[in-house]
This record gives structure tokens, C-alpha cells and sequence, in this order.
């Protein structure tokens, strides 16, 4: 109820913020399967998220209702199955804290706002570990096993990322149980049950793209499985762990991963099977490894929120923490003990909800100008008119016409425009133009400005001028 409260009241703190670029790739992509809006997609992007939302748009349903479904309610979820997940690996006492810490969470909050895929990605990938353990690791009813093929495909299929969820849990069958997972015939029909989730999109890939794997050419994943290119390993993504859990937080996770001790030196155990208690330590570890790993040297690139994944086992090493301190201080006064992990918990998630709030005012007014300007050319411009501009997912969503980029090159400018005959081209501040940002005052007697924005901090600076061609002859 706390965390589900907080969020109400940053959506209604942000129920007119305009949707970046990311978030308009998402819509674009509904509304080009739903209304026939033409959009090139991105094979970078899955497809369940757009799916959903063109579903949601399909019905009638506006940005408020899409973040309702698609965020608030699976982000407060969230809580529930942290503590959940915590519960069935640890106890109901690192369970509550680490609940607590993530219904307070800033990244959370913050991604929670906008229609990003990662907070359905969290869910999904948080049930395939749900499952995983008490259907396979305590061994309760085997169904729970099935259900991790297919949450791992619902978490692939909304994001690529999610699909490091399906490692971590093979090498972790490898550390406990050599290769005699693979005698499980549960194991195989939940692998089984994962295939055919996402067949259908491999299919549709070749299909539309020539690919089965076409997402490997996204600008985010590796061009070719293997192919890292020239760029350096990212050591800088470990930067961004800090960062998510701000200083007391950050602190006590430190103090958390000394408190695993336990698990280094009981590891040869572990790995003959005589060590089941350290499991979910080792699964937390691992969590965590495989993912940094994967960023900082296969993908060698990362925001903040693409290591959201990790949020829940980081959570785990902070409470580990907490306790370890409480623990310690008890042994000689158990009130100051209780008073100090009060502090703690208490300074940690005052940290966390003023980033929240701090960032998300700092960016709820940001591309407002690029919203408002799709939202005049949508009304003042025919069906089928064509649209230039950089800012192509957002304006292609807000507009509902058609939006292409242009090119820097003046020859291909210039063909461009003779191909297409757009109505408006729109320059602005929010994306990279390099020299086409002269094409105004080059091109003057065929472009006419129309409409202007300036910027909310200073009136005499422009961030947005819409033109509308009047001739075709540059």
C-alpha cells in the first residue's frame, strides 16, 4: 500500500510529461499494427510491450490508463514478489526489508512514470525466479517449474535482456547439480514451453526482417554473436551500482557481501552438493555476476536502468547488511541496536524517494516542445502528408502521420525532399542535426517557418521551429 500510494502520486505528478524517445519507439510500433500508421520498426525492439499498447490504444485507451496497466500495477507487484522471491530464499525479516527497499526504490519510481519496458521486464523475470525456486530448488509442485520457461520468454519478448534470466538459472543447475538437470523431465518441458513462447517472434523476424536473430543488429546488442568491434570493456557500468543505491544503501550492500564469507568458504561444498543452505546466496551472486558481466564485457555499454535486473539481489546484500550491522551492535545493546537499523532503513529510503523526486521534476517538463509540436502538426495537416524530423518515434506517435528522418548530406537532402514531398521539417535542439541545421537559411526561399517554441527557462531561445515547404525545388 506504501509503495502503491508513492506511485500514485508521482504518476499524477507527471500525468503531462511528454514521452522520450524510447517510449515513443514503443507507441509507434502499436500504432503502426493497430491503425496502420506507417513506422519502420526496429528489430532491436521485442514485440510484447508494443503489443500491449496497441492493445490498450486499439480500445481507446490514452498515456494515463497505458502507465496504469503497463507500469503502476506491475511496478507495485513488484514489491509483492521481492518479497516473496525473499521470503522463500532467505526469511520473512530480509524479506520485509528488502520489500521496503524497493517500494522506494528511485530507478524503479522513475521508469515507472514513462512507458518503458523494464519495469514489465522486472516482473516477469522476478516470477521466472519465483518459480525456479520453490518449484525446483524446494521442490514443491512441478508446474512451478514450467512456469519458468515462460516467464523467461514473457521477459525476452519485452526486453532482449531478459533472456540472461534463462543463464543464470543454467549455470546455477551446473553449480549444484553438475549435469543431472538434465535427467529432469520438468526441467526439459519448461525449456520446451519457453521455445514455443517465443517461436512466434523468431518467426515473425525472419519473416519481416530476413533474420531469425535480427535484434542482433540493433544498436544495443552485438551486431553478430561474438563480434565486440573496437569498443573498450565498459568498467564504468559497475559505476552505475552506487549510483542506483546512493551512499547508505550503497554502504550497507558492502557490508552485506562481507557477510557472505560464509558462502566462499563453504563453496567446495556447494559444489558436492552438501551445502544446500548457501543456495540462495550463491543464486543472489550470480544474479548479480552474470549480468555485470554481460554488460561490461559482452554488450560493453549500459544506462542505469538497463541494470535494473539486478535490483532485487543488490536489495538482498543491502538488508544482509542491515542485519549484519543489527546483529553486531545487539550482542552488546539490543535498543541502540533497534535505534540504528531505525536510522538506517530510514536515512536509505529518505535518499532514495528525494532522487526519485528530484529527478523525475528535473525531466517531466523535458521534449514537451517536440509533443506540442507533433500535437499542431497533427491537426494542422492532411492524411497522408509526410513529416521530417529527428525526433521520428515521438513525433510519429504524437502527430499520427508518417515521419522520416533526413539526411546531413545535402544531395540526399535534396533527393529526399523530391521523393517525398513532405508538408512540414522540423529542427529543434532535443536530437543531433549537424549541418542540417543551416538548411533554413540555404534553402530560405523554399521553407517557410510556421511555428516556433522557445525554451520554458528562457523566452528568447528557440527550441523548436516547425517549416512548411513551399516548394520542392532546393
Amino acid at each position: 500500500v506504501f509503495g502503491f500510494i508513492i506511485r500514485i502520486y508521482y504518476l499524477i505528478l507527471t500525468k503531462n510529461q511528454a514521452e522520450w524517445y524510447d517510449s515513443g519507439e514503443y507507441l509507434s510500433t502499436g500504432l503502426h499494427w493497430f491503425f496502420n500508421i506507417p513506422y519502420d520498426i526496429n528489430p532491436q525492439r521485442p514485440i510484447l510491450f508494443p503489443i500491449m499498447e496497441g492493445i490498450l490504444l486499439n480500445f481507446g485507451a490514452g498515456e494515463i490508463l497505458l502507465k496504469i496497466i503497463l507500469e503502476l500495477i506491475p511496478s507495485t507487484l513488484l514489491i509483492l514478489i521481492s518479497y516473496l522471491i525473499v521470503k522463500e530464499m532467505y526469511d520473512k525479516k530480509i524479506a520485509l526489508v528488502a520489500s521496503l527497499i524497493m517500494s522506494v526504490f528511485w530507478l524503479i519510481l522513475f521508469n515507472t512514470v514513462r512507458l518503458h519496458a523494464d519495469i514489465p521486464l522486472l516482473l516477469f523475470s522476478y516470477l521466472s525466479i519465483y518459480y525456479f525456486w520453490r518449484g525446483y530448488v524446494k521442490k514443491e509442485k512441478n508446474y512451478y517449474i514450467w512456469l519458468v520457461g515462460i516467464f523467461i520468454a514473457l521477459a525476452f519478448l519485452t526486453k532482449l535482456i531478459g533472456g540472461l534470466f534463462g543463464i543464470i538459472i543454467l549455470l546455477f543447475l551446473i553449480f549444484i547439480d553438475k549435469l543431472k538437470f538434465l535427467k529432469n523431465k520438468h526441467l526439459w518441458i519448461s525449456f520446451i514451453l519457453m521455445v514455443l513462447v517465443i517461436l512466434p517472434y523468431l518467426i515473425w523476424q525472419q519473416n519481416e526482417f530476413g533474420s531469425y536473430t535480427a535484434f542482433f543488429s540493433g544498436s544495443h546488442v552485438l551486431r553478430e554473436p561474438g563480434d565486440l568491434g573496437n569498443k573498450p570493456v565498459a568498467w564504468y557500468v559497475l559505476n552505475w551500482i552506487p549510483w542506483m543505491l546512493h551512499t547508505p544503501y550503497f554502504i550497507l550492500s558492502l557490508i552485506g557481501i562481507l557477510s557472505l564469507y560464509n558462502l566462499i568458504l563453504s563453496f567446495d561444498l556447494i559444489l558436492k552438493n552438501k551445502s544446500q543452505e548457501k543456495y540462495n546466496d550463491l543464486l543472489i551472486i550470480l544474479w548479480i555476476l552474470i549480468t555485470l558481466v554481460y554488460f561490461v564485457f559482452f554488450e560493453r555499454d549500459a544506462e542505469d536502468r538497463w541494470l535494473l535486473p539486478i535490483a532485487l539481489p543488490l536489495v538482498v546484500l543491502v538488508s544482509k547488511g542491515l542485519y549484519f550491522v543489527y546483529d553486531l551492535i545487539r550482542k552488546y545493546q539490543k535498543q541502540t541496536a533497534v535505534i540504528i537499523f531505525a536510522i538506517l532503513i530510514l536515512l536509505g529510503g529518505y535518499f532514495q524517494l528525494s532522487r526519485a523526486s528530484e529527478t523525475i521534476n528535473a525531466k517531466k517538463d523535458s521534449y514537451q516542445e517536440v509533443k506540442q509540436a507533433s500535437l499542431w502538426i497533427k491537426e494542422n495537416s492532411n492524411p497522408g502528408d509526410i513529416i521530417f524530423s529527428k525526433s521520428t518515434t515521438q513525433m510519429t506517435y504524437y502527430a499520427q502521420k508518417q515521419v522520416l528522418g533526413f539526411g546531413g548530406n545535402e544531395t540526399e537532402f535534396k533527393e529526399q525532399v523530391k521523393k517525398y514531398k513532405p508538408k512540414y521539417i522540423v529542427f529543434s535542439v532535443f536530437e543531433p542535426h549537424g549541418i542540417t541545421l543551416e538548411y533554413p537559411e540555404k534553402f530560405k526561399d523554399s521553407l517557410e517557418s510556421v511555428q516556433a517554441y522557445t525554451s520554458p527557462y528562457d523566452s528568447t531561445k528557440y527550441t523548436l521551429v516547425i517549416y512548411r515547404f513551399k516548394s520542392y525545388d532546393l
